[in-house]
């Protein structure tokens, strides 16, 4: 392994720019492998997503693809590992388990695995290379990218999406979900592309690090495949600041959560270009009232939807700070069910700059601190 760093640039800055590289490489060595893997999963009736932590959202969103894919006719699911294995399904041979992990090693996604394959259902593994065998006895295992050096995981997400997104449309294709399976494929294979045009966002994602640093309270909040980037960023601030942050959905939000919002906070919001973008709108300018400092996420390219959306909730007018904000967060125009590849962007420099701002080390996890080393020997992951 490395050795560890202690400036910047840290291992986890690196492993944000290599993500476009590392996704196109995904895209184009494993196709192979991931087209017999859906071949096998088409036949299936019932396809369960799975994985813990960072790899727990990308089976959400390994769900949400799929969803988009078939129009909603997928019959398919998630799980975190730990509860399938302690609440478990029944299982047969009509069900396919797909696990993300990108170490390979954690206990309870092998002994979902085993437990999967064990009832005769199919498993298909998306896993890190050189991770640990157990995962590696599904009868797919696709390896995405290698082990991550840093604590907080980002190109290890990316590339499991770059899998997963790959799986969704070989599955659709082959159930007749999908009449164009081409352009899903040339869509995702302008991922990459759009991927490095967003981290030309870097020096805006770094001021509004600066200007969130003091603040006590950090929600990110987006509807559809934007609240598991919501969920995602508030992971990666708390993996790598120490310090809390909660991820949103819109609605969720509204339903209780917005009592704790007061000018302590800052609202990270992601705009989709959806229908719920009226929804996050409307939240925006309930923010705003409470003084919180909000910061958008959007394209260029849906700029004016957006604005139309603040100015319908907001009838004065958008206000300077909204305005800046949208000013300095503006993102590559993208399909909304490839936009997490995209949104994720911003959100993991966010999170490393952030740690910068409170000098904390984002590589690390506080694995290092002696009280944090003592509470790991209280349990094994």
């Amino acid at each position: 392994m490395s050795e560890q760093r202690t400036a910047h640039p840290y291992h986890m800055y690196d492993s944000i720019r290599e993500q476009p590289a590392r996704v196109a490489s995904v895209l184009q060595s494993q196709l192979s492998l991931i087209e017999r893997a859906a071949e096998a999963a088409a036949a299936k009736q019932r396809l369960i997503f799975a994985g813990i932590g960072t790899s727990l959202h990308a089976a959400l969103l390994g769900e949400l693809f799929l969803r988009h894919l078939s129009a909603g006719r997928a019959r398919a699911q998630v799980e975190q590992s730990f509860e399938f294995v302690h609440y478990p399904l029944a299982l047969s041979g009509d069900d396919a388990v797909i696990v993300a992990s990108h170490r390979g090693w954690k206990n309870f996604s092998v002994e979902t695995v085993h437990r999967a394959k064990a009832a005769g259902a199919l498993t298909i593994a998306i896993t890190g290379q050189e991770g640990g065998d157990g995962i590696r006895a599904a009868e797919f295992a696709v390896p995405t990218c290698e082990q991550e050096i840093s604590f907080a995981h980002t190109k290890s997400f990316t590339t499991a999406l770059a899998a997963l997104a790959l799986l969704a449309i070989g599955i659709a294709e082959r159930r007749g979900w999908l009449t164009d399976a081409r352009s899903a494929r040339e869509e995702l294979a302008r991922v990459p592309v759009w991927m490095e045009q967003a981290l030309a966002i870097e020096s805006a994602a770094r001021a509004v690090a600066r200007d969130i640093a003091a603040r006590s309270r950090l929600f990110f909040i987006g509807a559809g495949p934007s609240s598991v980037t919501a969920f995602e960023a508030a992971l990666k601030v708390k993996e790598t600041s120490y310090s809390p942050a909660e991820g949103f959905e819109t609605e969720q939000f509204l339903h209780g959560p917005l009592a704790e919002a007061d000018s302590r906070a800052a609202a990270v919001l992601l705009f989709s270009g959806a229908p719920s973008d009226t929804r996050t709108a409307e939240l925006w300018a309930a923010l705003g009232e409470l003084g919180a400092f909000r910061i958008g996420i959007s394209s260029a390219a849906r700029e004016s939807a957006m604005a139309a959306n603040l100015a319908k909730a907001e009838p004065s007018a958008i206000t300077a700070q909204a305005a800046h904000a949208l000013q300095h967060l503006q993102l590559p125009a993208v399909p909304e069910w490839l936009s997490p590849f995209v949104n994720v962007i911003p959100i993991q420099l966010f999170a490393y700059f952030l740690a910068l701002e409170r000098t904390t080390n984002p590589d690390t996890g506080r694995e290092d601190e002696p009280a944090h080393a003592r509470a790991k020997k209280h349990f094994q992951l």
